[in-house]
């Protein structure tokens, strides 16, 4: 048990962190993703992958909202795709399973591009029309992009033996849910018709990774 990594306390603490630094200089925390009353991981070691979790949960809580559906789906997916790429490079760095290195270098090679398509729409869209409420978390897209962030945060517990792939399946396995989920949400209530498209793929892609890393789960040791 020594070795068990506790995946509450830090990271709520760095959340309520932010949170606080949020309130006092806006006097409200509506433009905030999330509030923190989650449970959050917060890996305590020095995996690069964990780190790169960790950091894009900050990243993405610190994000402004702007009220616009597309123009937030574009913000934080643009955080949560980076994440990947990062998680996907230290896969193929120090990762030993073939079967994983090729689909991290897929997914990288994926998600590299639709970064790119993600930062064009935001240069394009400067200005964005609100048509949603960020403050309400219990229904609409902002109970989308809450229940996200929460999905996140629901990682299995890890400890300092384990080895480069199994931190990237159990790290990408919450990651790819919560994109699945927030891309939904973008179908259900985007007016953008290249977010939609996009949204559309990432969920059959992402779903389909999902898969194959329950399947190397259920496999590995055999």
């Amino acid at each position: 048990m020594k070795n068990s990594i506790l995946l509450a306390p830090a990271f709520v603490l760095t959340l309520c962190a932010a949170s606080c630094q949020n309130d006092s200089s806006s006097g409200h925390n509506q433009s905030s993703v999330h509030d923190s009353s989650h449970n959050s991981a917060s890996p305590e070691s020095n995996s690069a992958m964990m780190h790169t979790m960790d950091a894009m949960m900050k990243d993405m809580h610190g994000l402004k909202m702007t009220g616009n559906v597309d123009a937030d789906f574009a913000l934080m997916m643009k955080s949560h795709h980076e994440a990947a790429v990062e998680m996907a490079k230290e896969e193929l760095k120090a990762g030993r399973d073939e079967k994983l290195k090729q689909m991290a270098q897929q997914i990288m090679d994926a998600q590299k591009s639709e970064i790119d398509e993600l930062e064009q729409f935001i240069q394009e869209n400067t200005s964005p029309v609100k048509n949603y409420e960020t403050g309400k978390k219990d229904e609409g897209f902002g109970k989308v992009m809450d229940k996200s962030m929460a999905m996140m945060m629901e990682m299995p517990a890890m400890n300092q033996t384990t080895s480069a792939d199994e931190q990237f399946v159990n790290l990408m396995i919450p990651h790819h849910q919560s994109a699945v989920y927030m891309a939904e949400g973008l179908v259900n209530y985007g007016k953008d018709a290249r977010l939609i498209s996009m949204a559309k793929k990432m969920i059959a892609d992402q779903n389909r990774e999902i898969g194959e890393f329950k399947l190397w789960m259920e496999n590995k040791g055999k």
